[in-house]
């Protein structure tokens, strides 16, 4: 009989664009499957629950290291006479024992970042994202 295995953060890796993004220090993200009630008329009770909208978004903390170039030096965002023409990154979670996929977000774009320093404390940025087409494991799998 197998056992379960609790899967914690030192456990994961984070890749943006491919490339993996060792500075983080969490990640947190949303998938609202955008279920809705639809209701028919002069009904107090919903008939059935549809999907209208995906949505993804989410935010990453981590770490500022020197000379490093920020996000921008990890091609998660550009330049800012190039935004408009910025193509999406990705984001992958993956299981650093087993190299398998956690989460797989093909499509994704900054919202915006926040850059922080204490007097006394570590300098960190923190960053939002929205995303098109979440996948999981098994979505991934086609089971």
């Amino acid at each position: 009989m197998s056992q379960a295995v609790v899967l914690r953060g030192a456990d994961c890796r984070l890749y943006i664009s491919g490339n993996e993004y060792p500075e983080v220090q969490s990640i947190n993200f949303t998938v609202d499957y955008g279920e809705q009630e639809i209701y028919g008329i002069d009904s107090p009770y919903p008939q059935e629950i549809a999907v209208t909208r995906i949505s993804v978004q989410g935010q990453v903390s981590g770490v500022s290291v020197k000379l490093k170039g920020g996000l921008q030096g990890h091609d998660i965002r550009t330049t800012i006479d190039k935004i408009l023409h910025h193509p999406y990154t990705s984001l992958r979670i993956k299981d650093r024992h087993s190299d398998k996929d956690i989460f797989w977000l093909p499509q994704m774009k900054v919202t915006n970042e926040t850059f922080s320093v204490n007097a006394k404390g570590v300098a960190t940025v923190t960053f939002n994202f929205k995303g098109i087409i979440p996948y999981f494991p098994l979505d991934m799998n086609g089971q």
